[in-house]
């Protein structure tokens, strides 16, 4: 068996042409994309037709994309953009859910209060800026560098990381009882 074929070179193939490497990246990246579309519409229903609009505009675009450009920071740039335009003209968005990943624990009493810890940390980053959640999201819950995250959001990395800064002021003044 042999190693899976890496994103950069899938997407080369798809920019020249070959529509079939496309299935595979769709395959990756569903699971991750929808989880950063939910947490940026708060609407996992929207964030699902989000994904897909977000293919189809990898699809259209894909003579734009270049080897051995990183492929991750270019989709979720395509996402955001997706993502921008579709509210543009609607609500705005939310960016994270009400609920976060809970924290395993060594029982009910401490599975509770890992649960209502994660919903206090959901509601102070619900109503961060725009940009700051976008930002922890990408960090966060995506794993992505800050140059990466730089590129998929069309910011400096000085500022990705300002945003993130701030984001962490405000999670540490919001909630000084777990700043330990």
């Amino acid at each position: 068996m042999h190693a899976p074929e890496p994103d950069e070179l899938l997407m080369a193939q798809v920019a020249g042409g070959r529509g079939e490497s496309l299935a595979p990246l769709v395959g990756r990246y569903a699971g991750p994309l929808v989880t950063f579309l939910h947490r940026m519409t708060g609407d996992r229903h929207r964030a699902e037709d989000l994904f897909q609009d977000t293919f189809l505009a990898v699809w259209r675009k894909r003579g734009t994309y270049r080897w051995p450009r990183p492929f991750k920071p270019w989709l979720y740039a395509i996402a955001m953009n997706t993502a921008r335009a579709a509210f543009r003209s609607a609500k705005p968005m939310l960016d994270l859910p009400a609920e976060l990943p809970t924290p395993p624990a060594d029982g009910p009493p401490l599975a509770a209060v890992a649960s209502e810890t994660s919903a206090r940390i959901a509601r102070v980053i619900d109503n961060l800026p725009t940009a700051q959640r976008a930002v922890v999201a990408l960090r966060v819950g995506e794993g992505l560098s800050y140059s990466a995250i730089a590129e998929a959001v069309g910011i400096t990395e000085a500022t990705v990381r300002s945003h993130m800064s701030h984001a962490l002021a405000v999670l540490r003044e919001r909630l000084p009882d777990l700043n330990a």
